[in-house]
């Protein structure tokens, strides 16, 4: 791959990158009033987000097999909680995945 080839990636990637940054505040500046559908979809972005992550936790897990998807459940138990308790999504989010990563990478590695 040559150099001008990697220039055109790199130049593609950051306007793509730019454009999907930049593009919803371009298109919904004219509006005074937020529209109904641009309000809905900030309400419900957050939960979308916590089902993906959850679907994506899930999705090749054993559960038949040892350790049983132990740490993923566990994991998403916190989630739960946490999102119950403190009503606060980047809390859920963010210390659910971290306890998860260290679960994964540092406690079932051991179990095994």
């Amino acid at each position: 791959m040559s150099s001008f080839d990697i220039f055109i990636i790199i130049l593609t990637a950051s306007l793509a990158t730019i454009l999907t940054r930049f593009l919803p505040f371009v298109i919904f500046k004219k509006s005074k009033e937020s529209s109904e559908q641009f309000l809905l979809f900030e309400k419900v972005m957050p939960l979308m987000i916590m089902i993906i992550l959850v679907f994506y936790t899930l999705k090749d897990i054993e559960f038949i097999e040892f350790p049983f998807g132990i740490a993923e459940i566990i994991a998403v138990l916190l989630t739960i909680f946490l999102h119950l308790k403190y009503k606060n999504i980047f809390l859920s989010i963010f210390l659910s995945t971290f306890f998860y990563m260290i679960l994964v990478q540092f406690v079932v590695p051991k179990i095994l």
